[in-house]
């Protein structure tokens, strides 16, 4: 599916900025970026002058009052062929993961956290979801709630919140943490809250940086709170909204990684292009032998039509005025659709280009090591592949959890 006629000026224009700055700031210092996070807060901070941090956030805040999900996936996808990590960063500190405090209109938590944004310096955001203790439970929907360990208890103003998260990414760097917690496990969609913590507020700490062989670029960090105390204003809705917000964030937060998993896929595709085109075998440039060009047929493919799902995805939740509430289970089971395909699609076509490379696809020192890499955490992150067709089915009948 060809999506060019679709474009705005304005798409190709953020398209044509993002990739030119893709190919001149990330894609020649690759390596070096995976070993020296200097050079990786460098690149951000680039894209922080050219307005790029604070684009997604509300206007009378210094921000471009604009959380296109169009535009994201743009930025998104270009910035991944060069690195998935710091497109990853991008998308959640450009609005993706505080634009529920936008739209449960809390002014509170907007005039708190959005300045720091909306200026001139790096700044980071976190979604601290998945819990230490009972890890995808969090994010299972057939548990409504009550596989969440991370507890907060309302005493007089106060919010006091209890637990711990693992893999979060930008734990411990970050000015507000988007806390997934609950009131009472007991009361299911009723008790989950939606909690933005400031950083240095007391009692709230941090584990070392996760060592990890993808997405190096991306510090994930255990987050723990130990009778963490916040106003109760910080609260982004409220029963029932909270629940409605956190399904939206994890359809939201899916789809951005599977933009990402299509830069990877797109690099990975352009690396074997290059490779084959070069490359005799046979007396003959290896893509010349029918075979492999069956192959890169196969991942050419898969590509059109991630990229058709995906964006395809982006125009629904930039019309919801058309497609209905992002927490409905008909839109969260398209989402979680979409997102399960994009990622053992991209998987597919990554492991089948290394095929073509053969131990090249493994060196250290050819770049496509870095996308058979990075393509798994499309199956692995947010809950993994299999949560997420709970949600899938959930949008066809009324799928229970009879534990």
């Amino acid at each position: 599916m060809n999506l060019e006629h679709l474009l705005t000026d304005e798409n190709r224009r953020i398209r044509k900025t993002i990739r030119d700055f893709t190919k001149k700031e990330i894609i020649p210092i690759a390596k070096k970026l995976e070993a020296d996070y200097s050079l990786v807060e460098g690149v951000h901070q680039k894209l922080v002058d050219m307005g790029f941090q604070s684009f997604g956030y509300p206007t009378e805040y210094g921000g471009g009052g604009n959380l296109s999900f169009a535009n994201m996936g743009i930025i998104c996808e270009e910035l991944a062929k060069g690195d998935s990590g710091i497109s990853l960063t991008v998308g959640i500190n450009s609005g993706l993961v505080l634009s529920p405090a936008a739209i449960a209109e809390n002014k509170a938590i907007m005039d708190k956290v959005f300045p720091a944004f909306c200026g001139d310096k790096l700044a980071y955001a976190c979604l601290s979801m998945t819990d230490e203790a009972g890890g995808a439970d969090t994010e299972n929907p057939l548990l409504k709630g009550g596989g969440i360990k991370t507890i907060a208890k309302l005493e007089g103003d106060e919010y006091v919140i209890n637990g711990s998260k693992q893999w979060p990414t930008h734990g411990g760097i970050a000015e507000a943490y988007l806390t997934i917690c609950t009131t009472d496990p007991s009361m299911g969609d009723d008790g989950i809250a939606i909690i933005v913590v400031p950083k240095d507020t007391p009692g709230l700490a941090f584990g070392k940086p996760e060592k990890k062989m993808l997405y190096k670029t991306a510090i994930n960090s255990s987050v723990y709170y130990d009778n963490v105390r916040v106003p109760k204003e910080y609260r982004i809705a409220g029963p029932g909204m909270d629940a409605n917000l956190y399904y939206m964030i994890t359809g939201g937060a899916g789809w951005h990684m599977s933009i990402i998993t299509l830069g990877i896929a797109e690099r990975a595709f352009e690396i074997v292009l290059d490779y084959t085109g070069n490359r005799m075998g046979g007396f003959k440039p290896v893509r010349q032998h029918s075979m492999v060009a069956g192959i890169i047929a196969d991942m050419a493919i898969g590509i059109q039509m991630m990229r058709a799902s995906l964006y395809n995805l982006a125009y629904m939740y930039d019309h919801l005025d058309v497609y209905g509430p992002p927490w409905a289970p008909e839109f969260l089971s398209k989402a979680a659709a979409t997102r399960v395909f994009a990622g053992d699609t991209a998987v597919e076509i990554v492991n089948k280009g290394a095929e073509l490379l053969g131990s090249m696809a493994i060196s250290e020192d050819f770049p496509y090591e870095r996308c058979l890499r990075d393509v798994k955490l499309s199956q692995l992150g947010l809950g993994g592949q299999q949560i997420c067709r709970y949600k899938v089915a959930q949008g066809y009948y009324d799928l229970k959890n009879w534990a």
